[in-house]
């Protein structure tokens, strides 16, 4: 009797140390569900673990953006807040095309700040959410 809550006690604090460890993260950049959380509506999308928002129609960005290479595309639009996985956006369709600007020299390790979008004839600027 004892050996056996000897055990289910270890592989329950397992469970919960696990558990911790999982959603703890060495930064604390805003993923997908704080931001759906707090705008249901918010045009996002996920590239490299980190999360990216448009800011196309914000007075203070820069002009002179210009599609560089091509580094990947949306697989899948969706709203939900759960498993958010890379190359997922909200309110862009599957088989969007993602760029990096002009004069970047992108590396697939590289950490981007700004990812374009090309969408109707008009350029859309994600910039990425970081904390600090």
């Amino acid at each position: 009797m004892r050996l056996t809550l000897f055990i289910a006690g270890s592989i329950s604090f397992l469970i919960v140390t696990l558990l911790i460890s999982a959603n703890s993260s060495s930064t604390n950049n805003p993923n997908a569900r704080n931001i759906l959380s707090e705008n249901p509506d918010a045009d996002i999308i996920q590239w490299g673990g980190v999360v990216y928002q448009n800011v196309s129609d914000r007075d203070w960005l820069p002009t002179g953006y210009q599609t560089g290479e091509a580094i990947g595309e949306i697989i899948k639009k969706t709203d939900r807040k759960w498993f958010y996985r890379d190359c997922f956006a909200t309110k862009l369709a599957k088989g969007t095309i993602l760029y990096a600007n002009e004069g970047s020299d992108y590396q697939s390790s590289e950490f981007l700040s700004t990812i374009l979008v090309e969408k109707g004839g008009e350029l859309l600027v994600y910039q990425v959410l970081v904390e600090g």
